[in-house]
């Protein structure tokens, strides 16, 4: 089922609302906790006992709730023998016979991200929750792995180290700096780029089409009058922002001046977004449009031009770019561009699968081209006062 662009509907607000995805069962971090202690063991990490409860709880970074139930989970699973009061789990025996019987740790997949996964947002879980389901009925697991150092500097000490695992199949790039795609394209490792690659860089990927996303977006504010984009941002240097920003170059007025597009840093911080706000808003022609990058700018963004007193759209219009399930019950309710998630990480699933047989050799990249749902802040541009 493809997601074209839709041109916005004049009756698409008296309609009923959009399908929702439906969200798969999530992969607990009980079973994920169970499922590294089983990839530690068959490393041969541990000799012969697992280390104390809390040396283990704090290696892992989990609760002690979660640990005590992952090991009762491999002790019901015959990896491990408790070892009761103040002494150590033993590591069972025939630990070997065990990784047969379970080849979801044998020649696994990782995603690399410089994010922690509880900090992803819901749409890229449910993303990742839908790989990890699908390589699992394929007999591979998928490991998750935050390494925010590789993002500064120099990349290549680490990344030598940590794709050391003769055991990893594949890997997954998540936001992957251009330092860092080109190192896995010259180390020649399977891998797989969840979004767009650098200039430069040819690795498979699977993506939005952000450039596509950009010249709709442009077009819808050309017919309705508006002549100043910003576009508030996280990172400019992004891929999808470079691609997002390439889509706006299409931006022309019809009044036939040259179309106005402008970078507002968010900073991280509100603070910091409320000045980037006020600079941008004070110009003597500032814009009339807003777009965030993503669904988590928006309450913020709302919240501050309410403070300045503008109203939404009736005084500045807002398009968000990425959207997430919270924008469904925001008033009033973001015009915004979504995609299939669950269809975008089985998309993933088969080229990881197709890549691991072939070797690594076969290069594929796949777009997907969003959906675009109305909203309520999207109007025509007002008319100056001035």
């Amino acid at each position: 089922m493809s997601y074209p662009l839709a041109e916005p509907d004049p009756n698409a607000r008296n309609r009923a609302p959009h399908p929702r995805i439906a969200l798969p069962s999530r992969h607990s971090l009980v079973s994920q906790t169970a499922e590294l202690i089983r990839e530690l063991i068959v490393k041969q990490t541990w000799a012969d006992t697992l280390p104390g409860e809390e040396s283990l709880r704090t290696k892992l970074g989990i609760s002690r709730v979660t640990l005590r139930k992952a090991l009762a989970e491999l002790t019901a699973q015959g990896w491990i023998i408790p070892g009761g009061r103040g002494r150590p789990h033993t590591i069972a025996q025939d630990t070997h016979r065990l990784a047969v019987a379970n080849p979801t740790i044998q020649g696994g997949v990782k995603c690399l991200s410089q994010f922690s996964e509880i900090d992803l947002a819901l749409s890229m879980r449910i993303i990742l929750d839908e790989i990890r389901r699908t390589l699992q009925t394929q007999g591979r697991g998928l490991e998750f792995i935050q390494r925010a150092s590789i993002w500064r500097g120099n990349p290549e000490k680490p990344l030598r180290k940590i794709t050391e695992d003769p055991n990893t199949s594949a890997w997954i790039l998540h936001r992957a700096s251009p330092a860092i795609q080109r190192w896995f394209q010259e180390s020649r490792l399977p891998c797989l780029v969840l979004g767009p690659c650098h200039d430069g860089v040819n690795l498979p990927s699977v993506q939005i089409d952000h450039a596509a996303l950009g010249r709709h977006a442009a077009a819808e504010a050309a017919r309705l009058g508006h002549h100043h984009i910003a576009f508030l941002v996280f990172d400019p240097n992004a891929a999808s922002s470079i691609n997002t920003l390439l889509g706006f170059r299409k931006f022309s007025p019809k009044n036939g001046s040259m179309g106005k597009v402008s970078i507002i840093d968010d900073h991280q911080t509100t603070e910091g977004l409320r000045t980037s706000l006020t600079n941008m808003l004070s110009q003597m022609d500032p814009p009339t449009l807003i777009m965030v990058s993503e669904a988590a700018q928006t309450l913020p963004v709302m919240g501050i031009l309410r403070e300045m007193n503008l109203r939404i759209p009736e005084d500045i219009s807002l398009i968000v770019r990425d959207h997430e399930p919270f924008l469904d019950r925001c008033l009033p309710e973001p015009t915004r561009y979504t995609f299939d998630w669950l269809r975008f990480g089985r998309t993933i699933s088969k080229l990881l699968s197709e890549m691991i047989e072939s070797g690594g050799t076969k290069v594929a990249q796949r777009k997907f081209i969003p959906l675009f749902l109305p909203g309520k802040t999207l109007a025509p541009r007002r008319p100056s006062t001035h």
